[in-house]
């Protein structure tokens, strides 16, 4: 398998939606297009390469450069904040929030007060899905491992997790097994429930 969690799907989403707020996607004065690099590293908080990267003095002086040359140079000055305020989990966070109102509503608005007063973008279910396309697929990739490994149909699909709570996840994976109910439990409790239970059996 490989490691995909809820705190992917934040990274992604922060990442596609919040970034562009920041100058992601702009020019130079001359019409060439943008390093998207220094916006990954700046939300990629389980990448501690990326983030040293992002933090780093080189880092700060490049984001000035870029800001001098930048077509849009009040937007990308405000990554320049987030460096300077090391803001990258509060980015992060704010994209964990909008996804979980997303739950149950069709739109919402997110704020970055912390970075400007003004700062603020639309998101819609359309564009949860689109953003977190990719995590989503890989998810499904090892779904469909599993499947072919096990050589099995299950009779239930059991979810657990805080992601488990996004009805996008619960529609992939219906989706992708039609005709398995999908369950779920104590989101938080189940997986260290289940450890302990293992480890019982085990070590008894």
């Amino acid at each position: 398998g490989c490691r995909i969690g809820g705190n992917d799907l934040d990274i992604a989403l922060a990442f596609k939606c919040l970034m562009p707020l920041l100058g992601m996607g702009g020019e130079t004065e001359k019409g060439i297009a943008l390093p998207v690099l220094p916006w990954w590293n700046a939300v990629a908080i389980n990448d501690v390469p990326a983030q040293s990267d992002f933090y780093s003095s080189a880092n700060g002086r490049a984001l000035r450069d870029m800001i001098r040359d930048a077509r849009d140079a009040e937007k990308v000055a405000l990554l320049l904040k987030v460096w300077q305020q090391r803001l990258s989990y509060r980015l992060v966070r704010s994209a964990e929030e909008s996804k979980i109102a997303l739950s149950d509503r069709q739109d919402i608005t997110t704020t970055l007060p912390f970075i400007s007063d003004s700062l603020a973008t639309e998101i819609d279910q359309f564009g949860l899905e689109t953003a977190l396309n990719q995590p989503l697929a890989r998810i499904l990739e090892q779904v469909q491992l599993a499947l072919d490994n096990g050589n099995v149909r299950p009779d239930v699909i059991y979810l657990t997790g805080g992601s488990a709570r996004s009805p996008l996840i619960r529609k992939a994976l219906s989706e992708q097994l039609p005709g398995i109910p999908v369950a779920g439990g104590d989101d938080f409790g189940s997986v260290t429930a289940g450890l302990a239970r293992w480890a019982q059996v085990i070590f008894a």
